[in-house]
Parts: C-alpha cells; sequence; structure tokens
C-alpha cells in the first residue's frame, strides 16, 4: 500500500539528480517513422489484438486508449510528446481498422463536444420555456392567450424538459438584495 506521505514533494524534481527519470533522458526514438512502427509491430501481436478487441467491443473509444498508449511511451522514455502527437492520428487508425477486421464497430471518441452544446442549448431552452409558462400562469393566463400557445407549442416541438422543476422552485419570488453602502475587502480600499 502507498502512503499519501511517501509522494514527492512540489518542488522535489528540481532538488533530484539531473536524468534520473526516463522522461528527464533523450528518448530512445526521435524519429516518428520509427516510433510507428514500434507501436504497429507491438499491436499486432494477436493476442494483444483479442485483448483490445475485447476492450474496444464493450464501447470502448479508441482515442483515451490511443493517448494513454503513447503517454506511456513517453513516461517510459520511448518516444518525446512530440511524436506522440505526430503518430496519434496512425496508431488510431491501425487499431481502427484492425477492429474492423474482427468485425467491431469502434467509436473514435468520447463524445461529440458540438452534439453536447447543442443539447445543452436545448434544455436550457425547454426550462425557459417552463418557467415562462408558469410565470404566465400564475399571472392568471389562460391557454387562449397567444404568447401561452406560442409558448406551449415551442415546448411541444422541442420536446418536455429533462429536468422537471417542483412546483415550489418555479413559484419562488427571487429578492434581489442591495449592496452594502461602502465597500468592503482588500480592493475596496482607495488610493
Amino acid at each position: 500500500m502507498v502512503s499519501l506521505l511517501d509522494a514527492p514533494i512540489p518542488g522535489q524534481s528540481l532538488t533530484d539528480q539531473p536524468k534520473n527519470w526516463p522522461w528527464e533522458n533523450p528518448p530512445e526514438m526521435a524519429d516518428p517513422e520509427e516510433a510507428t512502427q514500434y507501436y504497429i509491430n507491438k499491436l499486432a501481436d494477436e493476442e494483444i489484438m483479442d485483448d483490445l478487441s475485447v476492450l474496444l467491443g464493450s464501447d470502448m473509444p479508441v482515442a483515451p486508449f490511443v493517448k494513454t498508449l503513447l503517454t506511456m511511451g513517453v513516461m517510459n522514455g520511448l518516444h518525446s510528446i512530440d511524436v506522440s502527437m505526430i503518430i496519434a492520428p496512425v496508431i488510431h487508425a491501425f487499431i481502427k481498422a484492425a477492429m474492423t477486421s474482427y468485425g467491431i464497430e469502434v467509436r473514435d471518441d468520447i463524445g461529440d463536444p458540438e452534439e453536447e452544446l447543442k443539447e445543452r442549448e436545448k434544455q436550457r431552452l425547454q426550462t425557459a420555456i417552463t418557467m415562462a409558462m408558469a410565470d404566465a400562469e400564475d399571472k392568471g393566463a389562460s391557454d387562449e392567450d397567444p404568447g401561452v400557445a406560442l409558448l406551449a407549442e415551442m415546448q411541444n416541438t422541442t420536446g418536455k424538459p429533462q429536468v422537471e422543476m417542483p412546483e415550489d422552485d418555479l413559484n419562488m419570488n427571487m429578492e434581489v438584495s442591495e449592496p452594502d453602502a461602502e465597500p468592503m475587502g482588500l480592493m475596496a480600499k482607495g488610493a
């Protein structure tokens, strides 16, 4: 068991003997082609591919695996970070093609950031519509009111909100606090 007290303290690497760790020494492979060939030969082993097919067949994306593999190579002094950035797309493509030969459709990455952004925007819109409709209902607006009808139509088009807000939260009155007369704190003092 590793104790937390045995961990290095900040700045300890600056007081250690230089070139004490593999990544502090010149890399074994400085040529990207040599590093690519090393990983392809290593990954082409049938036993490794069988284990990889189990891992990637269980919906694990390829990108985090490749990143971890190449980071380990940097830590072990096999190549530099620059080389890992250059060869990452090739290793990614090799693994993806190898998994296709196993009949496994692999995901490239964890998620699509643009799709996640669109989904968050859609959820914000749905929540805003729900709150606006609750506010209109509190003010006594009927379903025949053109504004409420438009909001209801928008809500039906975009779908129901993912998170239903409790009725108490929708009817909550927001109180705005007034700022103090004198500014306080270190930055509030004049010159």
